[in-house]
């Protein structure tokens, strides 16, 4: 069973109307795509409600009404003193709850539109750090050439995977686009690049031409001499690739 868009639009319907009639609820905004007119057939909801009291009761009672309307499954991720909830429907919609205490309340980026009460200036949400992402891929590098070594294939795929998406990461901010959760890849240049990084098997040797190339494109994103150096020794005679 999948989510129709003209389902996915009433329940946006019914949870606005809830939030307006919530007293707890001093404010509400669309976030996401539909905020600022992207939507299409596969866009899921995103919506951020400003509480501004008893919020450990808001969060059950908004809790059990998704649960209500057809909600199987919720996980939690939190950002400082907001805690957005994210339930997958039995019609494999995704709608994404923000509880925000009202104080915090406000946009971070453009796809926030707000439809009822005030919000606060807050600083915008920025890019990933450059140094972290590189710190990240040469962590993940090192741990997959020692996997490699030792014949943990499986491992090895899970750490050159996640060394990749490091470096696609890199990439995106070198040519300015968006460089969160993947969502800039298909505006880049030359992401097309990146098929030869892909793990074909767990042969010992495909996982080395795997990690082979894609420590060459790490490399292009280091600027570091003696940061390059120890990056090349992780896989050598690499060349550099960009």
């Amino acid at each position: 069973m999948v989510f129709t868009v003209s389902e996915r639009d009433q329940l946006r319907r019914d949870l606005v109307n809830a939030a307006d009639t919530d007293p707890r609820v001093v404010g509400a905004a669309l976030t996401g795509s539909a905020a600022v007119g992207r939507e299409d057939r596969w866009s899921d909801i995103d919506f951020a409600l400003s509480i501004d009291r008893e919020l450990n009761a808001v969060v059950a009672d908004w809790t059990a009404l998704m649960y209500a309307c057809g909600a199987v499954s919720h996980l939690d991720v939190r950002r400082g003193a907001v805690l957005f909830r994210v339930f997958l429907m039995r019609s494999t919609l995704q709608v994404d709850i923000a509880f925000w205490p009202s104080s915090e309340f406000g946009a971070t980026g453009p796809t926030f539109r707000l439809l009822f009460g005030e919000t606060n200036h807050l600083p915008p949400s920025g890019q990933p750090d450059r140094a972290e992402l590189i710190g990240l891929a040469w962590l993940h590098g090192l741990h997959a050439r020692s996997s490699i070594a030792r014949g943990r294939g499986w491992q090895a795929v899970y750490m050159i995977n996640g060394m990749r998406d490091q470096v696609m990461s890199l990439w995106c901010l070198r040519e300015g686009v968006n460089a969160v959760q993947g969502r800039g890849l298909d505006d880049l240049r030359d992401g097309g690049a990146f098929a030869g990084t892909l793990v074909l098997s767990t042969h010992p040797d495909e996982l080395a031409r795997a990690f082979h190339v894609l420590t060459g494109l790490l490399l292009g994103e280091i600027d570091e001499p003696e940061l390059r150096e120890a990056v090349r020794a992780l896989s050598p005679a690499v060349g550099v690739q960009r």
